[in-house]
């Protein structure tokens, strides 16, 4: 039985050995994926007679998920791994290792290690690199508006828990064309992303507006688009005149209310005067 030290000690010496390139997959958060290493066809894998090690590209202080012929690998899985990995049964030309629940922290370039046991001893026969990328789809843009500023009106657009960092982009489905926007990211908790956008134009009753959020990593656009021509939105009133009127009926609301509120304290502690009615003396004088 090999300590799981010397193990460890014995892995880092695959380094030294050669390299292949890096494939690369991509991983939706939350879901399942299977991480392939190909290896020469003509060899088969055995669980009697070869060793399998899924560990992170220069971490060498735990591993991913692995199998040794008649040794406990579970004390030495990283513990963000336990419970969440499967090496699927082994079969000619690939080995793979299911990961589970994936999360944005999972994302590194996972080796995966081969040995067949030659003459007694373990040797290398394939080794290979899958680099992880994580992603989540971006929920539907949600455009509202249009508010009106003075001669121009303003559209905002919005688009949240997507990973990672994503193009968002507003274009007039008339001509075609692109315009030019303000965009704005914001990290939620879960690690994801928002993402908020405005847009700025010249008054216009015909225009049809979309506003698209474009993931590339997933290859895939998702766009929501309104019509002026034909939106029962009327824009939102909001200029200079509306904010001087504001400004004016201000003054006047207090004013109003101390009037009242002095009106009410006079009433209040003015002195109270009681009303006698006259009495009439009938005076009844006998026979």
């Amino acid at each position: 039985m090999v300590a799981p030290g010397e193990r460890f000690g014995l892995l880092v010496l695959f380094l030294w050995v050669w390299r292949s390139a890096e494939t690369e997959v991509i991983g939706i958060i939350g879901s399942s994926i299977e991480l392939q290493c190909s290896y020469p066809e003509e060899e088969s894998l055995n669980y009697n007679r070869n060793r399998i090690l899924w560990q992170i590209k220069d971490r060498f202080s735990c591993f991913v998920a692995g199998y040794f012929p008649n040794e406990n690998m579970e004390e030495d899985q990283c513990e963000e791994f336990k419970r969440r990995t499967l090496l699927n049964e082994p079969k000619q030309g690939s080995a793979s290792l299911q990961l589970s629940n994936i999360r944005i922290a999972d994302e590194f370039i996972y080796e995966c290690i081969i040995q067949k046991k030659i003459n007694g001893q373990f040797k290398l026969i394939h080794n290979e690199f899958i680099s992880l990328k994580v992603a989540a789809n971006y929920s539907k843009p949600v455009i509202t508006g249009p508010v009106q500023l003075g001669e121009e009106i303003m559209f905002m657009c919005n688009s949240s828990h997507g990973y990672p960092e994503q193009r968002l982009y507003w274009i007039n489905e008339m001509d075609n064309s692109t315009m030019n926007i303000t965009v704005q990211f914001t990290k939620e908790l879960d690690g994801s992303f928002s993402v908020f956008s405005t847009l700025k134009m010249k008054v216009a009753s015909d225009i049809k507006l979309g506003c698209t959020i474009e993931h590339k990593q997933l290859h895939q656009n998702i766009t929501t688009t309104i019509d002026l021509k034909n939106s029962t939105n009327s824009p939102i009133i909001y200029n200079k005149y509306h904010e001087r009127a504001v400004a004016f009926s201000i003054p006047i609301a207090v004013l109003i209310l101390f009037i009242a509120c002095l009106s009410w304290k006079i009433c209040k502690h003015s002195p109270r005067t009681t009303y006698t009615a006259p009495v009439e003396v009938v005076n009844f004088q006998g026979p």
